[in-house]
C-alpha cells in the first residue's frame, strides 16, 4: 500500500490560554503537520515555522512574566515587604494619627511642669505639637526628646518657644531633631491665677 503523502491531523490538542495569537498559530501548524513521507524540505519549512512561533510564544510569555513581577512588587511594597534581590519601589501615603492629649491642667505656681507622657515617635515622619492656652499669664514651651520612653535624661530640642496669655503655638522639630520619643516641659516665670493649658501631639505615619 501506498504511503499517503500530503498533511494529516493531529487529534486530541489541548491550547491553553496563554500565548495568545502565537500559541494559535502552533495550533494550526500542529493540526497541519506534514505527513512522515512528505518531502524534506517541506518538512524543514514546517519545523522553521514551529520555531518562529515558538519564539513568538516565549515573547509573549517573557512580557506577561515582567508584567506579573511588577504587579508582585507592588503588591509586596503595599505589604511592607522587600524580597532580597527585588527592586520594590514603595508608595506610602502620610496619613496624620489623631491628636493625642499629652497635658491638661491649671497652672497655679511658678517651676517646670512636664507632659504627662512621652510621644511615641518610633515609626512616624513628623510631629506636630499644638498648644494651647486659656492662662492669664505666658509661659515658656521646650520639647524634650530621649531615645526611651522616659522624661529621665531627656535633652531639649532647639531653644524654648513662648506661648502668650490667651494664645495657642504650634512647633514642629525638623528633620534633623528626630527623636523616638518626644515630650513637653513648660515654664511658668508669673503663677498665672486662672486658666487651663492643653498640650496635644499629631503624629504623620
Amino acid at each position: 500500500m501506498a504511503e499517503e503523502k500530503g498533511r494529516g491531523t493531529a487529534p486530541g490538542l489541548v491550547i491553553s490560554g496563554m500565548g495568545g495569537a502565537a500559541l494559535g498559530a502552533i495550533a494550526t501548524l500542529l493540526l497541519t503537520r506534514p505527513a512522515k513521507a512528505a518531502a524534506p524540505d517541506e518538512k524543514l519549512d514546517y519545523l522553521l515555522e514551529c520555531l518562529t512561533a515558538l519564539i513568538s510564544v516565549l515573547a509573549e510569555v517573557a512580557e506577561g512574566q515582567t508584567t506579573l513581577i511588577q504587579l508582585l512588587q507592588q503588591w509586596l511594597a503595599a505589604q511592607g515587604v522587600a524580597p532580597s534581590g527585588m527592586e520594590v519601589i514603595v508608595l506610602t501615603p502620610w496619613v496624620a494619627k489623631e491628636p493625642e492629649e499629652i497635658f491638661k491642667q491649671e497652672i497655679l505656681a511658678t517651676g517646670d511642669y512636664y507632659s504627662n507622657k512621652m510621644v511615641d515617635w518610633t515609626k512616624g515622619k513628623r510631629i506636630l505639637v499644638k498648644v494651647e492656652s486659656t492662662l492669664n499669664q505666658p509661659v515658656q514651651i521646650q520639647l524634650i526628646g530621649n531615645t526611651v520612653d522616659n522624661m529621665n535624661l531627656a535633652t531639649d530640642i532647639n531653644a524654648p518657644q513662648p506661648c502668650l496669655a490667651n494664645s495657642n503655638i504650634s512647633i514642629g522639630p525638623a528633620w534633623d531633631d528626630w527623636h523616638p520619643y518626644i515630650g513637653v516641659r513648660i515654664t511658668a516665670a508669673v503663677a498665672p491665677t486662672a486658666g487651663i493649658l492643653t498640650i496635644s501631639a499629631v503624629i504623620q505615619e
